[in-house]
C-alpha cells in the first residue's frame, strides 16, 4: 500500500511556491497531516473545498545524512518483531543496545519511546527541537513529523476504543463533562470506524462500547488460553480482543486532485487573523526555503498534535488576544494530561505450535482491570491493561504487558512559552510545568502489582520489571491544552472544536479534551475531527452530502 509519506511528496511536487502565494488563498488550510489532519484534509476536499495542507515532516535526502540515515535503518531492521523468530535474544539485545547509543546522540528523548527502535526517522531531532522542564518535573515529548502520524509508524499500538458516557460526563465531579451530549458522538463514531476497517468483536462491555467492525477476530489457541488464565485467576474480569486497524492513507485518493495542494517541513509559528478576529491564513518556516511563508484561508484546522497546537495558538498574538488565542479562558496550555504508563516485558514459555507473529495492534485488552485487582480506591477512574504474546525461538515467547491509567485534569500541570530559548528556526520553545499527582503514583503502584501477577500467571520472566510510572508523556497520549468548554470562560473551543476568540478556527486532535479516559484517545480525535469539519461546512453555506460523509451521517 502507498505511506501517506509517498502521497503528501506526490502532492507536494506539484504544489508551487506561486500556487502558495496567490492572492486568493484557499477555501481551508490544514495545519499536519497525522491522523487528524489528513481525515481533515480529505473530507473538506470531498466537500468541494480547495485545501492546503501544511506538515512539519522532513526527512532529508539520504546524501546529506548518510550515518544518520543508515543507522536509523539498521535499528529498524533489529527492532522488527519477525526477528524475534530466527534470531538470538542475546544478539538482538545486543545490537540495539549498541545502535541505540548511536541514534540517541541527537534523539536522546525521542529514543524513550517504545515505538522509535521501528522508524527513527519519524522522530524529530532533539538538539534542533529542545524544550526545558521546571520546578524539577520530568516531561518527555514524544514527537513525529511525518505523513500520517504516530499510527504509521510499526510497533503503534493502533488500538481504537470508543469512550463511555462515563467520560463524557462524568458524574464524580474530578473532570467536567464535555460540552455536548455523549450520545451525539455514537454517529461519528460509526462514520470514522467505517473508514478504519475495525478488527474486533463486539463485547457488549459498557467501558468501551461497541464499535462498527469490519473484520471480527477468531481468537487464536494462545489468546484462548490466555483469557481462561485471566478468568479463572480474576473471575468476572473482562478479557477482549484489542480492537486495532492498519493505518489508512486518505492522502492517497487526492494525489491527482487539483484541490489539495501541499507543503512539507512547513514548521507553522502562527494564525493570521482578519479585521474582524476571524481566521485569515497561517504563517510558517519553509525549511525548503528558509523564509517565512504565508497563505491565506478563511477556514484553518490545527491538528498539529496537542502540546504544538497550544504552541502555535500562544504565538498567534493578536490585539484581540495579546497572550495567544483562546489565553482569556485561563485554560490554554494548561491541564495537559498524559496516561499514567506502567510497562513489563519478558520471556514465557512457547506458545502453541500455530501461533504466527501477530500483526501490528492485535493484542488481549483488560479494560478496567483495576476493578479486578480490587482497587475501589480509584472510583470511577482506573486503568486498562493490553497484552502481548509474541513467538520467539528456542521453546520461549517474547511477553508485554502496558497498562495505561486515567491521569485527571489539573490546571497546574501546563506549558508556557520559553521567554528566550529558541528551536533551530528561531521559534519560542517551550517550557514543562507537569507532573504525576499522589493519586497517579498510587494509581502506578496497583498497576505494576497487576502486571507483575499477570506475568507471574503466564510463567514469564520478566526482564523489564514494572516498577512505578513511565515519566509523563512517554505513553505518547498526551491531551488537554486546549479544552473545549461550554463558554469562553470555560475553555479554548467551542463544543464544536472552533476557537471562542477566532471564529474559523479549529483544533481537532486531543488538544480539545476536558478529560481524558483510559482508553486510547486517537478513535475519538477522529470522530471529533469529521464532527468539526461537518460543523465547518455547514455554517458556512455549505454542505457534507450522506454520499460524502456516509450514511451514518445525514
Amino acid at each position: 500500500m502507498r505511506s501517506p509519506h509517498n502521497s503528501l511528496v506526490a502532492i507536494s511536487a506539484r504544489t508551487t511556491q506561486e500556487t502558495l502565494g496567490r492572492p486568493d488563498g484557499f477555501d481551508a488550510i490544514v495545519i499536519g497531516a497525522g491522523a487528524a489532519g489528513s481525515l481533515a484534509a480529505r473530507t473538506l476536499h470531498d466537500a468541494g473545498l480547495d485545501v492546503l495542507i501544511l506538515d512539519a515532516g522532513w526527512r532529508a535526502p539520504f546524501i546529506t545524512e548518510p550515518v544518520r540515515q543508515a543507522t536509523a535503518e539498521a535499528i529498524a531492521r533489529l527492532a522488527d518483531p519477525r526477528a524475534l523468530r530466527f534470531l538470538n535474544p542475546r544478539i538482538i539485545y545486543k545490537g540495539r543496545q549498541v545502535l541505540k547509543l548511536l541514534g540517541r546522540r541527537r534523539q536522546p528523548i525521542q529514543s524513550a519511546c517504545y515505538a522509535w527502535e521501528r522508524d527513527p526517522s519519524a522522530f524529530v531531532d532533539d538538539l534542533d527541537n529542545p524544550y526545558d522542564t521546571a520546578n524539577g518535573r520530568d516531561y518527555s515529548w514524544i514527537r513525529t513529523r511525518n505523513a500520517g502520524g504516530r499510527v504509521v509508524i510499526p510497533g503503534h499500538g493502533r488500538q481504537y476504543c470508543r469512550f463511555s458516557e462515563r467520560e463524557f460526563a462524568p458524574q464524580d465531579g474530578l473532570s467536567p463533562a464535555w460540552p455536548f451530549p455523549a450520545e451525539e458522538m455514537d454517529s461519528w463514531y460509526t462514520y470514522v470506524e467505517s473508514l478504519l476497517g475495525l478488527s474486533g468483536n463486539p463485547d457488549g462491555n459498557a467501558d468501551v462500547p461497541d464499535s462498527k467492525f469490519a473484520t471480527p477476530l477468531q481468537p487464536t489457541r494462545a489468546e484462548r488460553e490466555l483469557k481462561q488464565k485471566i478468568e479463572d485467576r480474576w473471575p468476572g474480569a473482562p478479557v477482549l480482543s484489542g480492537r486495532f486497524a492498519p493505518p489508512v492513507n486518505h492522502l492517497a485518493a487526492l494525489e491527482s486532485s487539483h484541490h489539495i495542494h501541499a507543503r512539507r517541513g512547513a514548521i507553522v509559528h502562527e494564525i493570521l487573523s482578519d479585521s474582524n478576529g476571524c481566521a485569515a491564513g497561517v504563517a510558517w518556516h519553509d525549511r525548503e526555503t528558509g523564509d517565512r511563508l504565508e497563505a491565506k484561508a478563511p477556514l484553518v484546522f490545527c491538528c498539529a498534535s496537542p502540546i504544538e497546537s497550544a504552541r502555535i495558538l500562544m504565538l498567534s498574538q493578536t490585539s484581540r488576544s495579546p497572550e495567544g488565542i483562546g489565553a482569556r479562558s485561563d485554560a490554554l496550555g494548561r491541564y495537559l494530561m498524559d496516561h499514567v504508563l506502567v510497562k513489563a516485558e519478558g520471556l514465557g514459555p512457547a506458545l502453541p505450535a500455530e501461533t504466527t507473529t501477530p500483526p501490528d495492534g492485535r493484542c488481549s485488552f483488560l479494560p478496567r482491570f483495576d476493578r479486578a485487582m480490587g482497587t475501589a480506591s480509584l472510583g470511577d477512574r482506573g486503568f486498562g491493561v493490553q497484552l502481548y504474546q509474541t513467538p520467539g525461538e528456542n521453546g520461549r515467547s517474547w511477553f508485554t504487558a502496558v497498562g495505561f491509567g486515567e491521569m485527571l485534569p489539573d490546571a497546574s500541570n501546563h506549558i508556557r512559552l520559553h521567554p528566550t530559548r529558541k528551536d533551530a528556526w528561531g521559534i519560542p520553545s517551550l517550557i514543562f510545568d507537569a507532573g504525576l499527582s499522589t493519586r497517579d503514583n498510587t494509581m502506578a503502584e496497583m498497576m505494576s502489582t497487576a502486571l507483575r501477577e499477570l506475568a507471574a500467571l503466564c510463567d514469564v520472566k520478566l526482564t523489564l520489571q514494572p516498577e512505578g510510572p513511565a515519566i509523563p508523556g512517554t505513553s505518547a497520549h498526551e491531551c488537554g491544552t486546549a479544552r473545549m468548554g461550554a463558554t469562553p470562560e470555560d475553555g479554548v473551543l467551542d463544543p464544536f472544536n472552533q476557537c471562542w476568540d477566532m471564529p474559523g478556527l479549529y483544533v481537532t486532535d486531543a488538544a480539545s479534551f476536558p478529560s481524558q479516559g483510559f482508553q486510547n484517545p486517537t478513535l475519538t480525535v477522529l470522530a471529533l475531527t469529521a464532527r468539526a469539519c461537518h460543523h465547518a461546512v455547514t455554517e458556512n453555506g455549505g454542505t457534507l452530502s450522506a454520499a460524502t460523509m456516509g450514511e451514518t451521517i445525514a
